[in-house]
């Protein structure tokens, strides 16, 4: 049985990164999935090195273009085959020369590479004709039964969930959440996940009902997902996003995750929502302040609205978005790739 090794994204704590995961290590864990490889994965290679290797992103904090080439010259030499995987356009990124130029190293010497959007797709094909698309799922087997939609109550919880290096997008619609809020006089309140790592974000609101919401102890992915499941009780999320080349480039994760958690949501109208959201039906696209504004107001005023769209969507990305049904895709993607002669 041919060994398969995974070079996942990690920090200095050697841990893998949420996208590791999503992307990576529990698609290929997935219970009953059928492959032809031996499968381990770490920070380093093993003593041995595998006849495939999965290289994620940029691998290693501080990864240059030398340690790059100094990885894929060791590979080559024992006949490695090289997938090389990315869900960002990190190359759309301000990144450090070094830094850049390994990706590209990466991308143009691997066998093949693997995105997870169209756009990036178009993006990376410069670099190498042989990229395969597989999408990002949910893991159903982390998420659990699907839950039901919040009963209708007279305070309505909205709520937003994003790393701090999303705050810019939070702040691209924070007129129409201040309006919003203003407006409902208290029958209407936020709770913040991610930038909440920033206590002075509640500065910006000047008294408004904002609160914010840690996960401290939760951030892995494995335990950040039943921490959302348990924790998150609202009856509606936001999901802003801005029109960005690099932004065009990334997942509807926000998308997968509010569906799974039966959470009805407004999301931007822009690519990579406009091309999932189905407008009334899945959830609400905004493309201005003014549709903000008023697509939170009709899910704070309309409960049946919110159940709708939050059981449509459930019931979409269970069905349709799931590694139930898609964790195969990666056994597909990297055969493709690597069997095959090589040059």
């Amino acid at each position: 049985m041919k060994h398969l090794h995974i070079l996942f994204q990690h920090g200095t704590d050697r841990l893998p990164y949420g996208c590791s995961m999503v992307r990576l290590l529990r698609p290929l864990a997935y219970p009953g999935l059928e492959h032809p490889w031996r499968i381990t994965q770490g920070t380093d290679l093993p003593e041995h090195t595998p006849g495939i290797v999965v290289i994620e992103r940029l691998w290693q904090p501080g990864t240059d273009v030398q340690k790059a080439e100094s990885l894929m010259r060791k590979l080559r030499r024992a006949g490695s085959r090289v997938v090389y995987t990315l869900d960002d356009d990190l190359l759309g990124l301000k990144l450090p020369h070094g830094q850049a130029n390994a990706v590209r190293l990466f991308a143009r010497q691997a066998d093949g590479i693997i995105v997870s959007t169209g756009p990036l797709a178009e993006r990376m094909r410069r670099l190498n004709g042989r990229v395969e698309l597989v999408p990002n799922q949910i893991d159903d087997t982390l998420f659990g039964p699907p839950r039901e939609p919040r009963p209708a109550r007279d305070t309505v919880t909205m709520g937003y969930m994003g790393t701090l290096t999303h705050l810019h997008d939070l702040l691209g619609i924070l007129e129409p959440l201040r309006r919003a809020l203003r407006r409902f006089d208290g029958k209407l309140r936020l709770e913040l996940v991610g930038v909440s790592d920033n206590p002075h974000i509640l500065e910006l609101f000047n008294g408004l009902p904002v609160t914010l919401k840690r996960a401290d102890g939760h951030v892995a992915y494995d335990r950040f997902v039943p921490w959302m499941k348990r924790e998150l009780e609202w009856d509606f999320a936001v999901a802003p996003l801005s029109a960005t080349s690099f932004n065009r480039c990334k997942s509807d994760l926000k998308y997968l995750d509010y569906g799974a958690l039966t959470i009805p949501a407004v999301f931007s109208d822009v690519t990579p929502y406009r091309e999932t959201v189905r407008h009334s039906e899945t959830g609400l696209l905004a493309g201005s302040h003014a549709d903000w504004e008023a697509h939170i107001a009709a899910l704070a005023e309309d409960s049946a609205l919110r159940r709708q769209l939050a059981l449509t969507a459930r019931d979409q990305v269970y069905a349709e978005r799931s590694l139930k049904t898609h964790a195969p895709d990666w056994v597909t993607a990297i055969r493709r790739l690597t069997d095959r002669p090589q040059n």
